[in-house]
């Protein structure tokens, strides 16, 4: 299958283009027994990088990848309005997507990978049907955030809800296809340099069970 990673605001259509040469800073496939062999070419095909990959068993793979970190200056009020936007009145990027091309277990899809902030699903969710519901605990340095905004997007319009006190937040999976969880989280760095906060991107795809 062809993997794929791009920007844009309304999931799955891409916007924005970057290459990978000052984007994507690792880019790892985990399968049931630990790392799977993965190829580290990327090309561009229209407004993503895309990779070919061979998934090298019947079963469930977790794609992971993260971002190198970039700069940006904001204004004041630019930067308070970034903050609305992304429901982050409580004042970090990583991505992971889940495969399956068959019959297998699936445990270590709901398992941390050990990024700096990530979503962990409770349940398999490339198992997921139209109407089932999906749990996700969002980690940051291993440890549960509440009071975030979680979006999850499959079409024009995203369905947003807070974590509860232990991370986690729930959806109905209302449509088959393509289905994105994101959400932004932020920290102030405590000794800052050219940047004064961190921002995480935090990502999961999935596509439904056909």
């Amino acid at each position: 299958m062809t993997i794929t990673a791009g920007v844009g605001e309304k999931f799955p259509t891409r916007t924005n283009f970057r290459s990978r040469d000052n984007w994507l800073a690792e880019w790892r496939l985990v399968g049931v027994t630990g790392d799977a062999p993965l190829s580290k070419d990327f090309r561009r095909s229209n407004l993503v990088m895309a990779s070919d990959v061979t998934l090298p068993a019947s079963g469930a793979f977790l794609g992971v990848a993260t971002v190198t970190a970039q700069t940006i200056e904001m204004k004041g009020q630019e930067f308070t309005d970034y903050l609305k936007e992304e429901g982050l009145e409580n004042i970090i990027a990583a991505a992971k997507i889940a495969l399956r091309n068959g019959p297998g277990p699936a445990l270590h899809l709901t398992r941390a990978a050990g990024l700096r902030a990530e979503f962990i699903p409770a349940t398999d969710p490339t198992m997921i049907r139209t109407g089932g519901t999906l749990t996700v605990q969002l980690l940051a340095e291993g440890k549960p955030v509440s009071g975030a905004q979680v979006s999850a997007v499959s079409g024009e319009k995203p369905v947003s809800a807070q974590t509860d006190k232990d991370g986690r937040v729930t959806f109905t999976i209302d449509r088959s296809g393509a289905w994105l969880i994101k959400t932004v989280h932020m920290v102030r760095l405590s000794q800052p340099t050219e940047a004064e906060w961190e921002s995480y991107w935090v990502t999961l795809a999935f596509h439904t069970a056909s």
